[in-house]
């Protein structure tokens, strides 16, 4: 099943599941952050056209809540390239890391 979340990025279930559980087993160590989803794309130099994903923990606090995302159960930051960048692209998991569709 998938989901076009409030800034137009897809996810699957497989990853709205996926995210649930990597946010029970890290989240008491995180208390007061929320996780930071980041897409990176490299437009030119030795990596031209090589993308990553980083999911990171960041301070709650001065986070604007129309930035703060509902992936599932899960509240999740998008930094603004982020969200422009993956605006209707799917977010997936395949053998347990995170793939831009």
């Amino acid at each position: 099943m998938l989901e076009r979340l409030r800034c137009g990025i897809i996810v699957t279930s497989t990853f709205m599941e996926w995210l649930e559980a990597w946010k029970q087993r890290e989240g008491a160590a995180n208390s007061g952050q929320i996780p930071e989803l980041n897409f990176v794309l490299c437009k030119e130099g030795a990596r031209a056209g090589q993308s990553w994903v980083s999911l990171v923990w960041r301070p709650l606090e001065g986070t604007a809540e129309h930035e703060i995302h509902a992936v599932g159960t899960v509240r999740i930051f998008f930094p603004r390239q982020t969200r422009t960048a993956l605006r209707d692209r799917c977010l997936d998991i395949r053998d347990d890391r995170i793939v831009v569709l």
